[in-house]
């Protein structure tokens, strides 16, 4: 009975329906440090999460939803602005220093979103949908509402 249990565990671990995030979700993070919320650093993060998976939405939908990928496009923008004058504002980063540091960290954040979408999509033909990818898009809406 004992290896019948395991060999069903095992089975499910190294299914199809089994899948791993790189990030957990924007929402957890939230949940998590939500005495944080004033915090530069941590603001910084979360505007640069969200232009990193606003960037990643844009590219995955050029193609079928140019419109879209545009309105993401600009979102990934100003995210990316905001997460800038955090740096300069309150950190007192240089703009060349603030920019250099988002950028590489957006770019570290979107090829988590990138690998992760491209797992999803082996798995199920869509990049976004159904996954914490598309539940971060909608906490980083929320949090640009909250921002403008």
């Amino acid at each position: 009975m004992k290896k019948l249990l395991a060999i069903i565990l095992l089975g499910l671990v190294f299914s199809g329906n089994a899948s791993a995030q790189s990030m957990i979700t924007i929402h957890k993070y939230l949940q998590e440090n939500v005495n944080y919320l004033k915090d530069p650093i941590t603001l910084t993060y979360l505007f640069n999460r969200c232009s990193a998976a606003y960037v990643y939405a844009a590219e995955v939908t050029k193609d079928k939803m140019p419109d879209g990928s545009k309105k993401f496009g600009e979102a990934a923008a100003l995210s990316y602005d905001f997460s800038n004058q955090l740096l300069i504002k309150d950190l007192k980063y240089k703009p060349q220093d603030a920019s250099k540091k988002n950028k590489e960290e957006i770019n570290n954040m979107f090829n988590y979103y990138a690998k992760d979408g491209k797992d999803l999509y082996a798995r199920t033909g869509k990049y976004m949908e159904n996954s914490y990818i598309s539940l971060d898009l909608q906490s980083c809406n929320t949090l640009m509402l909250a921002f403008k």
